[in-house]
């Protein structure tokens, strides 16, 4: 398959339009995905296709189509993506094969950017904590030179519902303007296109929106999932992989893996714009807010309860602490989550009846660990206790 690259100006900004043809699998029919760059009104063309190819590779590897470049590559990312395909392969050997990629031209010194950073944010948790730990400059000369984020419109909110972007939008700007970063929105439909499995293909789809400022920004921040003591693999996410969506222009970085989320929400907790911004649901009505009753607000939640923190306001209703019970405990993530935020709380003497409750669901529901399986056998002696009471 062949992968071109058109640009040309609006009066709203700069529209790409990265072009997929001589697909051997699908003939006669070619795919054109749409990059907008709202507000952007002097970007010049990319020096590399990097995070176009990046944006597509899954595509190819499920084809098992060779990608031409019709235009110039870095030789950072063409060494970059052959690692990248090696570990796909390895991981999900039934779906995915390695492909060759080659381009008009390959850059060996593609002209690195600036040393700034660009962050990918989303009003989440793990953005938001990337967000501030790096442009309050808490990690000192350790952080990242944070001056920008990137909201896409595409991703987790649909194309169709510009409101619903919009009212995001309105929503976390308090913050941004608060921190004084300049907000960067891409607008795309390669998410919509549905050409890639979303929960492998997600991080380099999001790499190839913010490859569209590379010849600005020499690093480009994602917020981690999971911590390195509990991630999983493979997912489209990890620690291993991201980096490996770097080119010549920008470098990918996965931050703030050495935390959990619970730490995450501690951190957020000392920062009160942050805490009204946050948006975490995906499963209510309204895309920009929090339903709070989903099994992603609930365990948001008690990530801040077990922070010692009081609820944070970007909750419209008060915490029913009995929403515990409906958690719908499916597999080993949700239970590992949930473990570690019982282990953070107790860890530092926090007390009170949601980790009962919390502790309840998970011995009725998740595998023990030594430790979990002695308090298990401690709640189980004294519910018979309760029931001999009774009976007596």
């Amino acid at each position: 398959m062949k992968l071109s690259l058109e640009q040309r100006a609006c009066s709203w900004g700069v529209r790409r339009v990265a072009r997929l043809t001589g697909i051997e699998h699908e003939p006669g029919r070619s795919h054109e995905i749409v990059f907008d760059l709202l507000g952007e009104t002097s970007l010049s063309a990319p020096v590399t296709m990097d995070g176009f190819v990046m944006g597509v590779i899954f595509y190819a590897m499920r084809m098992g189509e060779d990608i031409q470049v019709e235009g110039a590559l870095s030789h950072d990312a063409l060494l970059n993506l052959r690692e990248f395909q090696e570990a796909w392969q390895a991981w999900r050997p039934g779906i995915y094969r390695r492909v060759a990629i080659s381009a008009a031209t390959i850059l060996r010194n593609a002209g690195g950017a600036a040393p700034r950073a660009i962050s990918a944010f989303s009003g989440g948790m793990d953005s938001s904590f990337t967000l501030l730990r790096h442009r309050e400059r808490l990690l000192g000369d350790g952080s990242y030179p944070l001056d920008s984020v990137m909201m896409v419109h595409g991703f987790d909110i649909p194309l169709a519902q510009s409101g619903t972007f919009d009212t995001l939008v309105a929503r976390v700007r308090p913050l941004l303007d608060r921190l004084g970063v300049r907000l960067r929105i891409v607008r795309t439909n390669l998410k919509s296109l549905d050409l890639q499995d979303w929960e492998d293909s997600h991080i380099a789809q999001l790499a190839a929106c913010l490859h569209n400022f590379s010849a600005e920004f020499g690093y480009g921040l994602v917020g981690s999932g999971d911590p390195y003591s509990d991630f999983m693999i493979p997912y489209g996410s990890n620690p291993i992989t991201d980096r490996l969506l770097s080119g010549g222009g920008m470098r990918l970085v996965h931050d703030g893996a050495g935390f959990g989320r619970t730490e995450k929400a501690a951190l957020l907790s000392r920062f009160p714009l942050a805490r009204s911004a946050l948006k975490v649901c995906w499963e209510g009505e309204d895309g920009a807010k929090n339903c709070g009753v989903c099994e992603k607000c609930i365990c948001t939640q008690l990530n801040f309860l077990a922070a010692g923190s009081t609820q944070p306001e970007c909750f419209d209703r008060a915490f029913d602490q009995n929403l515990i019970r409906t958690i719908g405990i499916l597999g080993e993530a949700q239970c590992r989550e949930l473990m570690s935020i019982k282990r953070f709380a107790e860890t530092r003497g926090i007390q009170g009846r949601w980790l009962t409750l919390l502790r309840r669901r998970l011995a009725a529901n998740c595998r023990k660990t030594p430790r979990d399986a002695f308090w298990y056998a401690q709640f189980k002696l004294l519910r018979g206790l309760k029931k001999l009471r009774r009976v007596g």
